[in-house]
């Protein structure tokens, strides 16, 4: 064969090769785009749960890989279930609920020595002493557990959905903001009432509403409210996401090789350390926050400081920190193994197998 033939047919194998990668790269491209259209379909019909929830429904691994089915713990080979907004407005309602009730009376011990108040902690007085404004603390906290996470995994579902290839860290971050802010919107009044009858400001309910509503007309009930945000908005912004990035490395490291989710026991576990850490971050905001609650003395967040320093210098900034990330630490852990728990349940309806 000669020069001139073989050089013929090595550029016939060069073209075929050539039209090969050109149909290969377009059926990508339609699959990409039909992944795409799946995923945004099951969120508009209020398929909205997990990151992997979504991205399943394609049922493409490598579509789920891309919005971060791996950050929800889901392994290769488990089966998830499709939740809804409203299952995640329940979920987060009860485990709010729960970790609230179960701890109310080291919160009421931060409260009091927030205050510099005397801290009674008699066996026989705990029940009197530490659960006043328990029914407005439950009655603010359950909505707000529901309103939170909720509206959290509603907004990264979407957000995901739209654009898979988005960063999921900032994703998870703007999405804790918006849920954290509607449900700071819910939880102010319940909180300052819950504060002040912890304080012995008020004796009981229906007296702390009279004395409020009579002092300061409606907007007394959100007295406080820049200084809950304060608080609130940056200790969720480092909880939610760290949180989804601790439990991705935690699943991918000890799940992913067994081929299964994380377990509600070992979420708590996760969930408990990720929430000392952003406790104790946080710890001034949730002083300042105490006393423009407690106090209502109208001094905004710069000025309610500047009082806390003058008094007690730095370390008064850091007032409660003990209970407080004891608090939030056993708080975040009894949430989410909770959390999980209860989606757990929920999840028991048809699953989509992934792997």
């Amino acid at each position: 064969m000669t020069a001139e033939a073989l050089g013929h047919r090595s550029q016939e194998a060069r073209n075929r090769l050539h039209e090969a990668q050109e149909e290969l790269r377009r059926a990508q491209l339609i699959v990409q785009d039909r992944e795409k259209e799946l995923v945004q379909a099951v969120v508009k019909d209020g398929v909205v749960a997990t990151t992997a929830t979504a991205t399943t429904a394609a049922l493409n691994p490598a579509t789920a890989a891309k919005v971060g089915a791996a950050s929800m713990g889901v392994a290769k080979g488990a089966h998830v279930a499709a939740l809804s907004w409203k299952a995640h407005l329940f979920a987060g309602g009860v485990a709010r609920g729960v970790a609230v009730g179960t701890l109310f009376p080291v919160d009421s011990i931060k409260t009091k020595k927030q205050l510099g108040q005397k801290i009674n902690l008699k066996i026989g007085d705990i029940g009197h002493e530490h659960f006043k404004g328990f029914g407005s603390a439950i009655l603010g906290q359950i909505p707000y557990g529901m309103l939170v996470f909720g509206t959290y995994e509603m907004t990264k579902t979407k957000i995901l959905a739209r654009y898979p290839d988005a960063p999921k860290l900032p994703t998870f971050l703007v999405a804790a903001v918006i849920g954290d802010f509607l449900g700071s919107v819910w939880l102010t009044p319940s909180e300052i009432i819950k504060q002040r009858m912890q304080s012995g400001v008020d004796k009981n309910l229906m007296g702390s509403i009279t004395s409020i509503y009579k002092a300061k007309g409606f907007l007394g009930f959100y007295s406080g409210f820049s200084g809950l945000v304060a608080r609130d908005l940056p200790y969720r912004a480092l909880q939610l996401p760290s949180y989804e990035v601790a439990r991705e490395w935690y699943s991918q490291r000890y799940c992913a090789p067994y081929e299964r989710a994380i377990y509600p026991h070992e979420a708590m576990f996760v969930g408990a350390g990720v929430g000392m850490l952003a406790a104790g971050v946080t710890t001034p905001l949730d002083v300042v926050k105490s006393r423009m609650m407690v106090q209502a003395t109208g001094d905004g967040v710069v000025q309610v400081v500047k009082n806390i320093v003058k008094e007690g210098g730095i370390r008064g900034l850091f007032a409660g920190i003990t209970p407080r990330v004891g608090y939030l630490g056993l708080s975040n852990g009894i949430f989410f193994i909770m959390y999980e728990f209860v989606r757990g349940i929920m999840s028991e309806a048809p699953t989509i197998p992934i792997g």
